[in-house]
């Protein structure tokens, strides 16, 4: 009997790391061979860049989901029926990136 993988239609993301990294890869590039800047120069600027960007992506998507605590005016925890419970629950489970 013979197995095959299934076959999807969606094609290959390429994460935003790999599009940072590679774009500052051909920049760096194009500084060395078509300005003649030293290498050193490069990397030294090179080095913050990335401590910049790697700023952006540690955060993940913080900016977007308007805050974890209660500020609703209840104590964390105490829903005054389940459907609120429900609602807290399918509000999280998208929940993607950063730190928790």
């Amino acid at each position: 009997m013979e197995s095959h993988p299934p076959v999807t239609d969606r094609p290959i993301r390429i994460p935003p790391i790999i599009w940072f990294l590679g774009l500052g890869l051909i920049a760096a590039l194009i500084a060395i061979f078509v300005f003649n800047v030293a290498l050193n120069t490069v990397a030294y600027y090179g080095f913050f860049a990335l401590m910049i960007g790697s700023h952006l992506f540690m955060h993940g998507s913080h900016g977007g989901h308007g805050g974890h605590g209660g500020s609703n005016g209840q104590q964390s925890g105490a829903a005054l029926n389940p459907a609120e419970v429900d609602k807290d629950k399918n509000e999280h489970a998208g929940h993607s990136g950063g730190c928790h």
